[in-house]
């Protein structure tokens, strides 16, 4: 896969199961989300309302005109006024396209846009055993701003969650 070949855009609403079997894969890997049941359009309705507001939107990786990864940008402490500048970002990428640069051509897309909308702060949650991701975060420029110990607990087995943040 040729990483100019992939194009990252906003998501639609015809991209939605898609991106919601793309999130299901990772639920059933049980290893780099927290979320243990599979999710559905019904379940998820709401999520996507709030990631269609011009600012919190979930942007889709396309490669051959089939979605295969995603990043949503989600309102950080929803509500509360004094983090309007900061967000979340969640991402996931299809089991088969993983290790080909989807992360890396997403993450520059979503920080460029982050920056161009105005947002000051960017965080992410990853798993403190989740080595790619981790590797993704730092690469640009993402430091650890905390650590949640043992915070995890999956199948009998737990793990610390690392919150990195990136100022803009």
């Amino acid at each position: 896969m040729e990483k100019k070949e992939i194009l990252i855009r906003p998501s639609k609403k015809s991209d939605h199961q898609r991106i919601l079997d793309i999130l299901n894969m990772s639920i059933a890997e049980r290893r780099v989300t927290a979320l243990l049941t599979p999710v559905t359009l019904d379940k998820r309705r709401q999520w996507f309302k709030e990631h269609d507001d011009g600012l919190h939107l979930i942007y889709v990786a396309e490669y051959k005109e089939k979605v295969i990864g995603w990043m949503a940008i989600t309102a950080y402490r929803s509500g509360r006024e004094g983090f309007a500048h900061a967000c979340e970002l969640s991402y996931y990428i299809d089991q088969a396209c993983q290790g080909q640069g989807v992360g890396t051509k997403m993450m520059d897309y979503v920080i460029k846009e982050s920056r161009e909308k105005g947002l000051k702060n960017l965080m992410l949650v990853i798993f403190a055993d989740n080595n790619p991701s981790l590797r993704l975060a730092h690469r640009f420029g993402f430091r650890i701003w905390g650590r949640f110990p043992e915070i995890v607990e999956i199948d009998g087995r737990t793990t610390d969650c690392y919150q990195l943040g990136l100022k803009l």
